[in-house]
């Protein structure tokens, strides 16, 4: 009898092999041998011990022997809580038992208390979040991220400057450059939303009239992306309630000349 057994295990926990007689006769070990922890048994023996505090991946090859009838059992022991767990076991009315165990040892989730985020955790949060998006997202929201920030800004320290000059109007105060940022911001998301949008329905359509009316099948890289398309018109909204908020309540829209 040849079975085979697959044992996830946790980094810490100690994979055990218990036979009722003294019926291990040899024991193989095959992986990084300087990080396990074996135990040091005379064989024939009852029991035999693997453990290991890193990520590691062991096959054990044990040779059980007896004469007379006996049980084996593959056991998860977790010293750190005291528990164990009965992987499975065998009942061999005598004779030999050739057991191959690939012991797969992994790192514990961790259930401990939350490390204080810092520069590092933002920093891997945006890295991931960004990760969502596609390239050409992020180059088309960059490039007109910068454009219209350059605009916007020189646009409102004109109007702030010619409002001093020209004292028709009130210069623009803080509140008025909030709103007006805003504004600029809801403008950026409308033109990125339109021009992606518009690329997407333009290789949609490409495509089918290449596959419906000239029968050819392009192989084109998806420029198709619904996700970004909810995320900006989801923000896009927060950003236009934004600015409803601060002209209806806080009134910060600034006077403009008819």
């Amino acid at each position: 009898m040849n079975p085979q057994e697959n044992v996830n295990l946790y980094t810490g926990n100690r994979l055990v092999i218990d036979s009722s007689q003294s019926s291990i006769k040899s024991v193989v070990v095959r992986g990084n041998l300087t990080a396990a922890i074996l135990s040091n048994n005379a064989y024939p023996s009852k029991n035999f011990t693997l453990t290991t505090n890193s990520t590691q991946l062991y096959t054990v090859d044990l040779l059980l022997s007896y004469q007379a009838p006996y049980t084996s059992e593959i056991v998860i022991s977790d010293p750190s809580s005291g528990s164990k767990t009965q992987y499975t076991s065998y009942f061999v009315s005598g004779g030999d038992l050739n057991l191959t165990i690939f012991a797969s040892f992994q790192t514990a989730p961790s259930t401990g208390p939350s490390v204080p985020l810092g520069w590092s955790s933002f920093y891997g949060w945006v890295s991931q979040f960004g990760g969502a998006f596609p390239f050409w997202i992020k180059i088309l929201y960059a490039v007109l991220g910068a454009q219209f920030a350059f605009v916007g800004y020189r646009w409102i320290k004109f109007e702030d400057e010619r409002r001093r000059i020209e004292g028709h109007l009130p210069p623009l105060d803080r509140g008025n450059k909030v709103y007006l940022w805003t504004e600029v911001v809801f403008r950026t998301l409308i033109a990125g939303f339109a021009i992606s949008l518009t690329v997407m329905i333009g290789e949609v359509l490409v495509l089918l009239i290449a596959q419906y009316l000239l029968f050819v099948n392009l192989n084109l890289i998806s420029l198709v992306d619904f996700f970004s398309i909810f995320f900006v018109a989801a923000l896009g909204t927060l950003v236009y309630l934004t600015r409803e908020g601060l002209e209806r309540i806080f009134d910060l829209k600034p006077i403009m000349e008819d």
